[in-house]
C-alpha cells in the first residue's frame, strides 16, 4: 500500500513540474507570472523558486514512500 501511495505522489510531483516547465517557456512569461495547471502565481523569483521548492518536496516524499516500501516488502 505505501508503494502505491509514494508511486502517486511521485508522479503527480513529476506532472506538475513537467507542466510547469512546458507551460511557461519562450518570452512570452516574464518571471513575474507564473502558471501551473491554471492556477496563477504572481511575484518575483523568490516565489517560484519556493514553488519548486514545493514540487521538490513532494517528490522526495513520494520517493521516500516509495522506497520504504519496497525496502518492507523485501
Amino acid at each position: 500500500m505505501i508503494i502505491i501511495i509514494g508511486l502517486i505522489i511521485l508522479a503527480a510531483a513529476l506532472v506538475a513540474g513537467v507542466a510547469g516547465v512546458l507551460g511557461n517557456g519562450g518570452t512570452a512569461h516574464a518571471l513575474t507570472h507564473f502558471s501551473l495547471l491554471g492556477y496563477h502565481v504572481t511575484g518575483s523569483a523568490g516565489t517560484v523558486f519556493l514553488c519548486g521548492i514545493v514540487v521538490g518536496a513532494a517528490g522526495l516524499l513520494g520517493l521516500g514512500l516509495l522506497l520504504a516500501g519496497v525496502r518492507r516488502s523485501s
